[in-house]
């Protein structure tokens, strides 16, 4: 885990200057709890097999991937920011809006 990857991460779940960013960032980590998955391990490695999730170099080509993804399986694909290695990588939530 590397400090500047948490602070990209918590960056990522809205950006604070703005209103509608901070509103975004107390609902991901207090209200729906999603945000507190980033800490976790299997945001980093696959729960089934324990090996390391594709990574995506940008956050361009995880939502590319993420669009293809929701087309293939009919579910949405939220994209986040590992906190454990330089990329992006793709997840479903609880909910999977």
């Amino acid at each position: 885990m590397k400090i500047k990857n948490i602070i990209k991460g918590i960056k990522d779940q809205g950006p604070l200057n703005t209103k509608w960013g901070r509103r975004r960032f107390f609902k991901n980590f207090f209200i729906t709890r999603n945000a507190w998955g980033m800490f976790h391990r299997n945001s980093h490695y696959r729960a089934d097999t324990g090996e390391a999730k594709v990574m995506y170099n940008t956050r361009k080509s995880a939502v590319k991937s993420a669009k293809a993804m929701k087309k293939k399986h009919d579910k949405y694909f939220s994209v986040y920011k590992c906190i454990y290695c330089d990329g992006y990588h793709l997840g479903r939530n609880r909910e999977n809006k």
